[in-house]
């Protein structure tokens, strides 16, 4: 997560400098430091604060458009970074004698009125029968695992399967929490598994893995706190070297 979040920020701010109008950016940032200096200096003249109050805004108001254009640039690599450490620290694999519950989402709900039928090799044991929630149009089951590995699920439906995997084991790895067929945004968002065809009668399998547990500075934190506070801090501390102005 270091090594991501160092990497991530530096490219940020490079990119920032190469898109940005440095130039103004610069003599915003000095105009906003003279005015605050000022702020101080006249505390007691109350039409004077005023005035430098107004510039404040206005030079933040500028400097908030001139960032505009580089953020929409990062927009696209961020999310696809996200969505690849997602993968990797939102949740971890299932340990031998855990239990998960596996969740299919059908585009049809009189679909879960036919045949259902999910079926897997020793090293998962299915625990339930299929439970049927029509109001939600999904199908649930509760499943345990057994032997360590990548364990093959499928899903018999009607006269359609779909397959998926569950990932267990004691070390880190890639863990894919959801296979979707509901959009390529969704799907980059989920990587890990190939994409659902939208003729399928599932339109989603989801397991639900523990979630990993990370630790930031001695607490307990969540992965995307973690990363926007690492690339953050990276940025800011690479700025100078990199000749940007933020």
């Amino acid at each position: 997560m270091a090594a991501i979040s160092l990497l991530s920020g530096v490219a940020m701010v490079w990119v920032f400098g190469k898109v940005s109008d440095q130039k103004t950016i610069k003599v915003l940032r000095e105009q906003i430091r003279g005015n605050l200096i000022g702020v101080r200096l006249f505390q007691s003249d109350i039409r004077v604060i005023l005035r430098l109050q107004s510039h404040i805004f206005s030079d933040t108001f500028r400097y908030m458009r001139l960032a505009l254009v580089p953020m929409f640039v990062l927009i696209l690599p961020i999310f696809l970074i996200m969505a690849q450490l997602n993968l990797r620290f939102a949740v971890r694999p299932l340990l031998p004698g855990e239990t998960a519950i596996v969740k299919a989402l059908v585009r049809d709900s009189a679909t879960l009125n036919g045949p259902l039928k999910l079926a897997t090799n020793n090293g998962i044991v299915i625990e339930t029968p299929p439970v049927r929630i029509e109001t939600d149009g999904e199908v649930v089951w509760r499943i345990r695992a057994k032997e360590i590995g990548k364990h093959r699920l499928v899903l018999h439906i009607g006269n359609e399967s779909l397959d998926t995997h569950v990932v267990t084991g004691h070390s880190w790895s890639a863990v894919p929490q959801l296979r979707t067929g509901r959009g390529a945004i969704e799907s980059l968002l989920y990587p890990g598994a190939p994409p659902i065809a939208d003729t399928h009668a599932v339109e989603a399998i989801e397991i639900s893995y523990p979630e990993l547990n990370l630790e930031f500075l001695g607490v307990n934190t969540n992965w995307l706190i973690t990363f926007f506070v690492l690339s953050m801090g990276f940025g800011f501390a690479f700025k100078g070297r990199l000749g940007v102005e933020l």
